[in-house]
This record gives C-alpha cells, structure tokens and sequence, in this order.
C-alpha cells in the first residue's frame, strides 16, 4: 500500500503542544518543557535567579524613588543602569552598596554636570553639607532627596527632601542638610535635583534640568 504525506502542516503552539519543522528532526510537535518530566535548576542558576530578584528590588526602591521625586524626568534606560551597578557588586562579590552609584546621572543626555558641581560632605561640627559650584550666573532650584534603607538595602525608611533657591547672583556655596536621624546601621543615597528658575519659576524644560545620585565622601 502506498504510503501518503499529509499537506496540512501545523505551527505554532495548541494544547500544550508546540509544532516545529527542523532541518534534523523534520516536522514534528513539541511537548511544553516539565510535561513528562519535572524541570530541574541546577545550584548555579538558582543562586543566579535569587541574585536578579535581590537586584530588581534594591533598583525598584531607587527607581520609584526618582519617578515620584522627578516626575517626567527619568526614561527607561535608567532602570537598566541601576541594574548593571548592583549585578557587577554581585559579580564581584561584594555587598550590595549605593557606594557606586556616587555621581551618576539620572539620564546621561540631560546632566546635572552641564549646570554644575555638586558633592556632600559630613563636618564633624555642622554634620551634612551639600557643596554646590554652579556654571552659570542664573538662578536656580536644588531639591535633594534622602533615600535611606536598612542594611540590606530592601527595608524603606521614610524618605524626605528639602528644597532652597539660589538667586542668579550666586554660584557657589554650601548649605547644611537638616534631615531626621537613622538608625547606625542605615544606608543612604541622597538624589539632587537641580533645575533653573524663570522669574522665580522652574522652566519645566528638560534641558534646564538635571538629578543625580549622591553619597556622602
């Protein structure tokens, strides 16, 4: 009896079954993986799928930190570097730390450094100082923001903020940051948003603005 080949070819997936035509195995249907036998994750790769889900949390903390303190500033590049930062600590096997987020823009095409020099100091006398050296005579609005977690970087405290103006006459200075008191073992990342004021009023452009992250040196 001849033997016939069926025309109708299937492809794509139905009830579980995926249908495939490959050059060594011809036309055939493929079970979902973990069917017939359950799937197993060898050490490396669960340790692997603990580190990303430890590493999208400490970024989740910072990242809906900037969206709600910068609103329509951050893009979506952001969540991606955030990411980077904590997976090298990991893969250096360090602990996790905002250590390497010190200086980092929020976006590299908008930078604070564009309208000026901003760093934190601790003085043993007045506790925290934010040092600002501005590029140009204009009048500015600097926020910062106070991100403070526990050890683990996962546990929030309250954030808080304060805002001062600087007239166009003034370029340079320092003023002292009068936020509330942690526990010794808080970690904290300090997000500076600078913006330039029109008679007294921020611009709103993007160009006008920039927010980068902090840590105290």
């Amino acid at each position: 009896m001849a033997k016939t080949r069926s025309i109708i070819k299937f492809s794509g997936t139905l009830s579980g079954l995926t249908f495939v035509d490959s050059k060594t195995y011809g036309a055939h249907a493929r079970a979902k993986r973990g069917t017939y036998k359950p799937v197993s994750l060898n050490q490396g790769m669960k340790e692997s799928g603990a580190a990303q889900k430890q590493v999208n949390l400490i970024a989740k903390v910072i990242f809906d930190a900037v969206k709600g303190f910068a609103p329509g500033f951050k893009d979506g590049k952001l969540w991606t570097r955030l990411l980077s930062v904590f997976r090298q600590q990991h893969k250096a096997g360090k602990s996790y730390s905002y250590h390497d987020l010190n200086t980092m823009e929020a976006r590299n095409e908008y930078p604070s450094a564009k309208h000026g020099s901003f760093r934190i100091t601790k003085d043993q006398n007045q506790g925290l100082l934010l040092h600002y050296q501005l590029q140009k005579q204009d009048a500015y609005r600097l926020s910062l923001l106070r991100i403070a977690t526990d050890e683990s970087l996962l546990l929030l405290y309250p954030s808080e903020t304060l805002t001062i103006d600087l007239k166009n006459e003034t370029r340079t200075g320092q003023f002292h940051i009068d936020f509330s008191v942690l526990p010794a073992n808080a970690q904290t990342l300090y997000v500076l948003h600078c913006e330039q004021l029109a008679n007294g009023v921020p611009t709103g452009l993007l160009k006008s603005k920039g927010v980068r992250f902090l840590v105290v040196e």
